[in-house]
């Protein structure tokens, strides 16, 4: 067994530096540093900055959400249901188009193609009292926000707290494959 993981599994890249600039349309640049993170870990390629062998360029084409589960509304005086559905459920789905490049002879070694990963998340309505409070036994309201532990939000901070692991899905699935590419079999 010793001799088995004494010779360890490589895919032929150690060595090759990787240059990963901005990806276009990561206005935080989040998106790219997760990307540099898993490519770093990986121990597939060596990452640099600039002057790279190779070139990840990257493009934000879509950056969409919707709504997914829904349940019925309240009257905000009464509490009775209403027939009517609001939203409470969500997903958000980020594509980015990537191309990786030789940087010396400029030759495209895979791409453009795009990948794309998404998650989904809850929110409360934040219209209805009913969803965002309860009577305590001393009989006060309070926010169900307060005891949520973070799982509940609103739709906006809902949506911008399902980027991180939606980035880290897509920083996964484009290493995975840029890693397990044949380009340097030629």
């Amino acid at each position: 067994m010793i001799l088995l993981t004494s010779c360890g599994y490589h895919t032929g890249n150690e060595g090759v530096t990787l240059s990963i600039p901005y990806f276009s349309g990561d206005t935080n640049g989040t998106l790219t540093d997760t990307v540099i993170k898993v490519v770093t870990s990986s121990g597939d390629y060596q990452y640099t900055d600039h002057g790279g062998a190779l070139l990840l360029e990257g493009t934000i084409i879509s950056d969409s959400n919707e709504n997914i589960g829904y349940q019925f509304d309240r009257d905000p005086i009464s509490g009775r249901r209403i027939h009517r559905l609001v939203p409470n459920e969500g997903r958000r789905e980020l594509t980015v188009q990537i191309t990786l490049t030789d940087a010396r002879s400029q030759k495209v070694l895979y791409g453009p193609t795009n990948i794309s990963a998404y998650g989904d998340y809850d929110f409360v309505d934040s219209d209805s009292l009913r969803d965002t409070s309860f009577i305590n036994p001393a009989g006060t309201r309070e926010s169900v926000l307060f005891f949520s532990l973070g799982q509940l939000d609103s739709i906006d901070g809902a949506q911008a707290t399902s980027l991180n692991p939606i980035h880290r899905n897509l920083a996964l699935k484009i290493v995975e494959g840029i890693s397990n590419l044949p380009y340097n079999a030629e």
